[in-house]
Parts: C-alpha cells; sequence; structure tokens
C-alpha cells in the first residue's frame, strides 16, 4: 500500500524496522528459529534499504533540479502529488523555480533577438572582433560597405582594402581615424572608430565604420558655394561700372571722331585709338560679366521636378540629339541598355543635360584618336541600383586629375571653364544619387551615374 502522507510513511517504516529488530533480539541467537533468525536480518536490511531510498528521493528531486540549471535545460517538471503536503509544496516551487527560469530565458533570448536586428538594420557598419584578429560580428551595413559576404578573421579584410585592417588593429580603445579608398570607381572615405570592452573576462574590441563620403561632398560644396557667391557678388560690382562707363566713353569718344570740326580731325588718330582701347577694355568687361554669370549657375540649381520616365526611350531621344555632331567627328556610338523599362525617377531635363554635357565631354577626349568610340549604357548594378554609364577610348586621364575633375573651375581641357561636371555632380547630388570617373591614361575614361 502507497501512503500519500510522507511523515506517515516515514513513521511506518521506522516503526516496522523497529519492530524488527526488537523480534530478531527476542529470538536471542537461538538454533531452533535459525531460519526466522535470518529472515529477519534480511527483512531488516531490506528495511534499511527503503528507508535510505524514500529519504534519498528528495534529494534526488534537488540533484534534477541543479542539473537543470547546470546544463539550462528548463523542461524538467517535478511531480506535485502522491506523496504528501510537504513533498506537493516542493514540487510546485521546484515547477515555479523552473517557470521562472524559462521566463527570464525567453525575455534575453527576445532582447538578443531585438539587439541583433538592430545591429543588422542599423545604416553603420559595425564589426567586432578580438585582439587576435578573430572577428565575431559583421553587420549588414559593414558587408555592404566592403563589398564581403563573410569573414572570419581581420586578415580577410586586407584583400578588401588593407590600411583598413591595418588601422583597425592598431588604433587604440576611443581613437578615430579616416581611411580613404576607391571601391568600383567610387571614391570612399569611410570614418573609423574603435572602442575595447570586456566580456566574459576577454578583451572585445568594437569597430564602428561610416562612408562619410557624401557629408565631405556636401560641406565642400557648401564651400565652393560661399566662395563662388562672395567672389561673383565683388567681381560683377567691380566690372559692371567699368564695363558701363567705357562704353559710354566710347560713344562719346566717337560722336567726336565722327564731328567734322577741324580742332577734332587733328586729334582723330588719338582720339580713335583710345576709343578702340575702350572698346577692347568693354569687350572684355562683358566677356567677364558673362564669365562670372555662369559660374553663378553652380549656386543657383532649381530644385528637380520629379517625374517617372524610361531610360530607354531618354538615351534614344539623346542619341538622336547628337547624331549630327558624332557623325561629323567619325565617332562609333554604341547605345546598350541592358535591361528593358528601367523606369527612373527624376527630373528628365535635368538629367539629359548631364548626360549632353558628359558626352560631349567625351566627344572632345576621342578626337585625336584614329578610332574614335563612345558607349552609352544603362543597367542595374550589384544593389540594383540604376546606372548609367558614358565610355570613350579617349586618352584617359592621370589619378591626380580624376581626384580633382568636379572640382569648381577646375578642367583638363584648354578652352574648359570647370563648371560643367560640377555642376553636374550637384545635379546628381539633388537626386540622391552619385557621379563618379574611371580613368587611366591610355586606356580611356568612363563615367558612371548611379540612382
Amino acid at each position: 500500500m502507497r501512503f500519500r502522507n510522507y511523515r506517515l510513511q516515514l513513521l511506518l517504516r521506522v516503526a516496522l524496522l523497529v519492530i524488527s529488530i526488537y523480534a530478531l533480539a527476542s529470538i536471542n541467537f537461538n538454533p531452533d528459529y535459525r531460519g526466522t533468525y535470518i529472515g529477519l536480518i534480511l527483512f531488516i536490511l531490506l528495511q534499511v534499504f527503503l528507508l535510505i531510498r524514500f529519504h534519498e528521493h528528495t534529494n534526488k528531486q534537488f540533484l534534477r533540479f541543479l542539473n537543470s540549471i547546470k546544463y539550462d535545460d528548463f523542461t524538467e517538471l517535478f511531480r506535485v502529488s502522491g506523496e504528501g503536503r510537504i513533498q506537493h509544496e516542493l514540487g510546485l516551487k521546484l515547477n515555479e523555480v523552473m517557470a521562472k527560469f524559462r521566463e527570464v530565458r525567453a525575455e534575453k533570448e527576445a532582447h538578443l533577438h531585438y539587439f541583433e536586428v538592430i545591429v543588422q538594420h542599423i545604416g553603420i557598419g559595425i564589426i567586432t572582433y578580438k585582439p587576435d584578429g578573430t572577428i565575431l560580428l559583421l553587420n549588414n551595413a559593414a558587408k555592404k560597405l566592403l563589398k564581403i559576404a563573410h569573414a572570419n578573421h581581420m586578415h580577410e579584410l586586407e584583400t578588401v582594402n588593407p590600411a583598413l585592417a591595418v588601422n583597425m588593429q592598431q588604433l587604440e580603445h576611443g581613437e578615430k581615424t579616416l581611411v580613404q579608398f576607391r571601391q568600383g570607381g567610387e571614391l570612399v572615405n569611410v570614418s573609423v572608430h574603435v572602442i575595447e570592452l570586456a566580456l566574459l573576462g576577454d578583451q572585445v574590441r568594437v569597430a564602428s565604420l561610416q562612408n562619410i563620403q557624401r557629408e565631405l561632398e556636401e560641406k565642400e560644396m557648401e564651400a565652393w558655394h560661399n566662395l563662388i557667391k562672395v567672389l561673383t557678388h565683388e567681381i560683377m560690382n567691380s566690372v559692371t561700372p567699368i564695363a558701363s562707363l567705357s562704353a559710354s566713353a566710347r560713344e562719346e569718344i566717337q560722336s567726336y571722331t565722327d564731328s567734322p570740326a577741324e580742332e577734332v580731325t587733328v586729334l582723330k588718330e588719338e582720339l580713335e585709338d583710345i576709343g578702340q582701347c575702350l572698346q577692347t577694355i568693354s569687350r572684355r568687361s562683358d566677356g567677364l560679366i558673362k564669365f562670372v554669370s555662369d559660374f553663378r549657375n553652380l549656386t543657383t540649381i532649381s530644385p528637380p521636378n520629379i517625374t517617372k520616365f524610361d531610360v530607354s526611350e531618354l538615351l534614344q531621344d539623346i542619341k538622336l540629339l547628337m547624331r549630327e555632331q558624332l557623325a561629323v567627328q567619325h565617332v562609333q556610338f554604341i547605345l546598350d541598355v541592358q535591361s528593358p523599362h528601367l523606369l527612373l525617377a527624376a527630373d528628365r531635363s535635368m538629367i539629359e543635360q548631364v548626360l549632353i554635357n558628359l558626352l560631349k565631354n567625351a566627344i572632345e577626349a576621342v578626337h585625336e584618336q584614329a578610332e574614335k568610340k563612345i558607349i552609352l549604357r544603362a543597367y542595374l548594378d550589384d544593389r540594383s541600383r540604376i546606372s548609367i554609364e558614358i565610355s570613350d577610348n579617349g586618352q584617359g586621364m592621370t589619378q591626380e586629375a580624376a581626384a580633382k575633375i568636379f572640382i569648381p573651375f577646375f578642367t583638363t581641357k584648354k578652352t574648359g571653364s570647370g563648371i560643367g561636371l560640377s555642376l553636374s555632380r550637384q545635379i546628381m547630388r539633388l537626386h540622391k544619387g552619385t557621379i563618379s570617373v574611371q580613368s587611366e591614361l591610355g586606356k580611356g575614361t568612363t563615367f558612371i551615374l548611379r540612382f
């Protein structure tokens, strides 16, 4: 019979054991009761064994509980009935503790998943690694910035950019640096910030990578705009009166030279020379005013009127527009639209202006080539961005010139003003896009527009 009361079971077992010992003592080693004697001894041993096992049942429950904590297994359940009130309460409390452990673990896992999602979706690249170079975490922004699928060690980053890997290893806690490199023809300026922290007794380094190229370009364009505004204002204030005064003086001298008066006839040649000088001053002043007005275009671009249009149709229209000029220069023109029906949301007239400017530059670049060739391509890049390339087989340019090509007033052409490419970059920035250049001496130049 199985009793549900723990104390009653214990008392009955002890009482039965005492009675058995008393009966054994009553026999007093009588040879006539040898079989009974041996039976009582075996029965007493059995009672001791059962009593010990009964007593260790609670210890086994605690042992199962501790093992569950040790091995992080909180699925264990304990019996809450069948052995009395004390055992019932003990089972309930152990089950409550296990349920609390499960709740805490579920909460920690939810928080861990929450922070993992944040780290993976944040726009700043995050890399965590040990001092020996073992990479623990590489979030999506870092993968996209470095254009790698995965990496297990810092040495793998050296194939992407050696300077970046070296700086991340050498930077001390709290230090920052700026790493510049080219990626897919685009100039990239990455701000690197490294901190160290202790995680379960191990040193872990956390590096944040942020592409600040756009911010640098914005500050650069802002500085150029401010400079252009000051220069054009001062130049126009100085040149406009000179142009007006020289034109008035020229007209007045002209009236004198046209007069038949004798005293004027004597000085006619001298007045004509002065008049020609004033005419030259007036003409050059007007030219300078026009020159300064052109530079004002850099700071007076209207906001784009965004509409959706087919890129293929735009490129076909540009091909038709430039057909006469290409034919006169005997340029082989190739139009390559790799993805049909590319719809672009932009200001069509502005983008058309940029493409025409780049095509004119390409025509000038291939002017001295025996076989002139220009390729206009449209496609989706690896990030599904609409991209347009204008490639030529001209002489190309040096890396130094390519780095300065978008700076206002800088030009590699003898008759260039240096505002066309700067204006094109500003138009692309208004469209949240980029314009970059890839060029090598003797191998031509490629301009890439990415939207």
